[in-house]
């Protein structure tokens, strides 16, 4: 019974992340890509078609299943993550709160997303629509 709850779990957080990394492709701001990977995830323990299907996706199955058969991200997508990450966080910095229990939390995750971007290994191909599969 546990198992099964465990799965569903899953398989709903999975539908979730899907939803936003499909929404990530098209709104600024918002990436695509990572959400995909834990929708890969999430897929993997629960819906081995939804796995498949998120993995073999002609739009985006390439990167998802490249970053978690290796971990590597292409160069490009590092400096894009990286800028990302510290452009959002300096604008929230910025915002009107002078809360210290606010601004610390928001440079902790910035540097630890920082600091796991740059430790991953660089692909040496950069993901490319016209790239045959």
């Amino acid at each position: 019974m546990i198992n099964r709850v465990r799965i569903f779990i899953l398989y709903c957080a999975g539908f979730l992340f899907l939803c936003l990394g499909i929404a990530g492709y098209f709104l600024p701001g918002l990436p695509g890509t990572i959400f995909l990977i834990l929708a890969a995830g999430c897929f993997l323990r629960s819906n081995q078609r939804m796995y498949k299907w998120v993995t073999e996706h002609k739009l985006f199955g390439r990167s998802v299943k490249r970053f978690l058969e290796t971990g590597a991200m292409p160069v490009r997508a590092k400096i894009i993550s990286v800028g990302c990450i510290w452009i959002f966080s300096l604008i929230s910095m910025l915002a009107p709160y002078h809360l210290v229990w606010f601004k610390a939390p928001v440079i902790m995750l910035a540097l630890a997303g920082t600091w796991y971007i740059v430790s991953r290994p660089t692909s040496e191909k950069e993901d490319s629509p016209n790239d045959d599969v």
